[in-house]
């Protein structure tokens, strides 16, 4: 079972985006409070014949997805991430994927949880719990389980499903469970405690959540299009129809996000124009208004499948507000379209990358990659940048500036403006800037 990935207008005038601006901030940084990386506070060693689970690690999509994921439930701060081994104990090469739960104050390990499923199945909220995919036989049939572990490892909780299913973990800690028929999918949304909530069928299939909202693949809309249908997972009722080139898909970008005032945003694809751009909502549907974003230095066209494959233009929603990255320049804007600040970083040694964090901060560094960022046996000194701001107003929090470097970009994952970890093939440390 994998994870859900996150995601009509025709472009007719420009003038449309055009806003009154807030006084805004335009600086260019090039400056650090840190020449050298700190002594880690710890640092752990993977167990032998085992690897962190690289391209697990390197899932950029939208600055969410980093490990280790860190939790910092009372009595229980601990730091998550993947491994990865090749079994040949049997004569047979056999991947085994596990969940690796560490003491965030010590760095000593506290469990391996292996993967039931032939992947990894694993989702963890903020607070420590953990999710799980597993199939098993009851009688002579196959049930579907969803089952809760807490950071100990002590179950917690476990539901059965006649029927396959998937899941995803809401950033509030809900979970969202799907099952699917020919032409609908079932939503039933639970608490961390395993209580429902809400059971709502759509009419297609889901192609993300977030919030209180569901997109779905329109399967009735016309062939030469992909159609993407927003409901109110609430009241059931449709809010917004997306309409994108046919068989699109966007890895930097999920079909909509939700500012936490409740405007939708929506990036529109013109394939025509080669124009994206993003479209503002209310929560009941009514259009706001409209930008253009900015081109990507380098898009990948398979076929109709259009695809940033450069990380150097994409928006993210930051709390009520959203932010545009252009290369390595950042523009803030709150929920009405109106410019908060912008900043360029002059000194970056490659395309910066972007990370938001749950303290009120964003993250945008990158390390030099003359070396390629899978080749970790044997690093080589390089530069790293890494910039934390205040994800209301881009002002530098911390920031650090390295000559000798033996990391990849990959391999660093900020939990709040003071700490970060680095996540090297091997060996997990922890780091916190005073």
């Amino acid at each position: 079972m994998k994870r859900i990935t996150k995601r009509t207008f025709l472009i007719t005038t420009l003038t449309t985006f055009i806003t009154i601006s807030l006084v805004p901030i335009a600086t260019s940084v090039s400056a650090s409070d840190y020449k050298q990386l700190p002594k880690p506070e710890w640092t752990y060693d993977v167990p032998t014949d085992t690897t962190t689970q690289i391209h697990s690690k390197n899932y950029y999509f939208t600055g969410n997805i980093f490990y280790p994921i860190v939790s910092e439930q009372t009595n229980s701060q601990t730091a998550y991430t993947f491994l990865y081994q090749s079994d040949r104990s049997t004569g047979k090469t056999k991947s085994v994927h596990s969940l690796l739960a560490i003491d965030d104050k010590t760095g000593k390990q506290k469990w391996i949880h292996k993967s039931p499923m032939p992947y990894n199945s694993f989702e963890i909220d903020q607070s420590g719990n953990v999710y799980y995919f597993d199939e098993v036989n009851s009688g002579n049939k196959k049930v579907y389980q969803l089952i809760s572990l807490d950071s100990n490892n002590k179950p917690r909780w476990v539901k059965t499903f006649k029927e396959h299913f998937q899941f995803n973990i809401l950033e509030d800690g809900r979970i969202a469970v799907i099952t699917f028929t020919k032409d609908t999918s079932v939503i039933t949304l639970y608490t961390k405690e395993g209580k429902p909530l809400i059971k709502r069928e759509f009419p297609g299939h889901v192609r993300h959540i977030q919030g209180n909202y569901v997109g779905l693949l329109n399967s009735d809309a016309p062939r030469n299009t992909t159609t993407i249908d927003i409901y109110s997972i609430p009241t059931g009722k449709k809010i917004i129809s997306a309409v994108q080139p046919q068989d699109h898909v966007n890895i930097v970008h999920a079909d909509f996000e939700v500012l936490s005032g409740g405007t939708v945003i929506v990036p529109i694809y013109d394939a025509k124009m080669e124009v994206e751009t993003l479209h503002g909502y209310k929560p009941n549907g009514e259009h706001k208004w409209i930008r253009p974003l900015p081109k990507p230095a380098q898009d990948a066209v398979f076929g109709t499948t259009y695809a940033h494959n450069m990380y150097d233009s994409l928006y993210v929603s930051l709390g009520n507000n959203y932010l545009i990255q252009e290369k390595n320049k950042l523009s803030l804007y709150n929920t009405n379209n109106q410019l908060i600040a912008t900043k360029t970083f002059t000194d970056l040694p490659a395309q910066g990358l972007l990370q938001r964090l749950n303290d009120q901060s964003i993250v945008f560094g990158a390390v030099d990659k003359t070396q390629a960022w899978y080749d970790s046996s044997k690093p080589e000194p390089k530069k790293a940048a890494y910039y934390i701001l205040d994800s209301d107003t881009l002002k530098i929090k911390n920031s650090f500036v390295i000559d000798d470097a033996l990391f990849h970009q990959a391999d660093v994952r900020f939990h709040d403006a003071n700490t970060f970890y680095i996540q090297m093939s091997e060996t997990i440390a922890k780091y916190i800037l005073e």
